[in-house]
């Protein structure tokens, strides 16, 4: 909830418990009256009547927020039975200017003209009224007159400021929400430029991380490259005619590292590749599923047995983005074998279609000879989980009773 849901929440919660407040002391101070002028009637009916108006009239002002137009009914209704009677709505009379400043606080403009135009003849007319009750006396026609203008005027004064503290409150309360929405605004915008701040921070590491890395992977390659070189021309036969298939282990090692720190870097320019705002990037696709077979092959150079088998024709059936992710998976764990069970006799990567899913296996038997593994930090695992997790899919991983280890993957189909 915002600032100004709150706010407008408790000036309700204010409003409501004022207004109960105010309506039970304006209940409290004319009761005295109405009982006094309705028992002085002597008629048991009209006293009745003059209990019963009043106590409708002002009750019912406890429910003009939520019912306006019914207790303005209720309200006038009260007032124009009371109009026969000696002394017309003595109790109840306090319960038109309220409903006149809650009719221009809360209702729109034709209306707020609309109220005070009428409850000025209302004023005219209850002048007259008011004269004819109190009056007592033959009066003559002047002084009649006279005192009808005069009660005329006290109405219409009454109204009159009614209608003003009520324009008065619906002005401030505007100028208030105004306030209210504009800070929201502020808020909203600074919570943008915060945003934007810490994506600018986050670009700016990144650039910096491509830097130092791809200076880090162009000093790898470089080296690779000059032993590979070195060690040929160094080895007897190593002319022209050469076979690739005679290549001893450490020079195919060589050229794999060369040709793998080649691969990284081009995958790290072309993620990071596009925060540089302030020159121009070519943006290469990223691997996806049909670049897998790469991902054996330079995992066969390494020494380590792969069987991969997979189907074709699924792409179209896969999220939009789930291509990276299967490709990602199928590395990271070519990747885990490569660190911790570089002797495996065998590695399976198995991609096949189920029945609403594309699975991905990869099982790496145990090693003959234990060795000692390269430390990790399970980063690579919670990755694969967290872009399986993008895609509803699940993941699976573990060892098997046999010693080997297995990861497993779903891929749900777009429905």
């Amino acid at each position: 909830m915002d600032t100004l849901q709150i706010e407008l929440a408790a000036a309700q919660r204010r409003k409501k418990l004022v207004n109960a407040i105010a309506v039970a002391l304006g209940q409290i101070l004319t009761l005295l009256i109405t009982l006094t002028y309705g028992l002085s009637m002597g008629e048991g009916t009209w006293a009745l009547i003059y209990i019963l108006t009043w106590l409708v009239a002002t009750s019912s002002l406890y429910f003009r927020y939520s019912r306006p137009i019914l207790v303005l009914v209720l309200v006038v209704v009260c007032l124009l039975v009371t109009i026969p009677a000696q002394y017309p709505a003595v109790g109840s009379w306090w319960a038109a200017p309220v409903m006149v400043y809650h009719l221009v606080r809360y209702f729109s403009r034709p209306v707020r003209i609309g109220t005070f135009v009428a409850a000025l003849l209302a004023s005219v007319i209850g002048g007259f009224v008011f004269a004819r009750a109190f009056l007592v006396y033959n009066p003559t026609a002047l002084e009649f007159n006279i005192t009808a203008l005069t009660a005329a005027f006290i109405c219409a004064a009454i109204v009159t400021i009614a209608w003003f503290f009520g324009d008065s409150r619906r002005l401030r309360e505007n100028r208030h929400r105004a306030l209210l929405e504009r800070n929201r605004q502020l808020e909203h915008e600074r919570e943008q430029e915060r945003a934007l701040a810490v994506l600018d921070e986050r670009a700016r590491i990144a650039r910096e991380m491509h830097d130092i890395v791809a200076h880090s992977l162009s000093v790898i390659i470089a080296q690779a490259d000059g032993a590979r070189y070195a060690a040929t021309d160094q080895q007897p036969g190593s002319g022209a005619g050469a076979s690739a298939q005679n290549e001893p282990v450490e020079l195919a090692a060589l050229g794999t590292i060369s040709q793998a720190a080649r691969s990284s870097l081009q995958q790290m320019r072309t993620l990071l590749g596009v925060l540089r705002t302030d020159e121009g990037t070519t943006v290469e696709p990223l691997p996806a599923l049909h670049n897998v077979p790469q991902l054996i092959e330079q995992t066969q150079k390494l020494g380590i047995p792969v069987r991969f088998s997979t189907v074709s024709g699924v792409e179209e059936k896969l999220p939009q983005g789930a291509d990276l992710t299967i490709y990602r998976i199928v590395q990271e764990a070519l990747t885990n074998v490569a660190k911790h069970c570089p002797g495996t006799p065998l590695v399976t990567v198995t991609i096949s279609e189920g029945k609403q899913t594309l699975d991905i296996d990869i099982t790496n038997l145990p090693q003959a000879e234990p060795t000692q593994p390269l430390p990790g930090a399970r980063r690579g695992l919670l990755g694969m989980r967290e872009r399986v997790d993008m895609y509803h899919g699940t993941l699976h991983y573990g060892r098997l009773a046999d010693g080997s280890f297995r990861v497993f993957a779903q891929i749900p189909f777009v429905p």
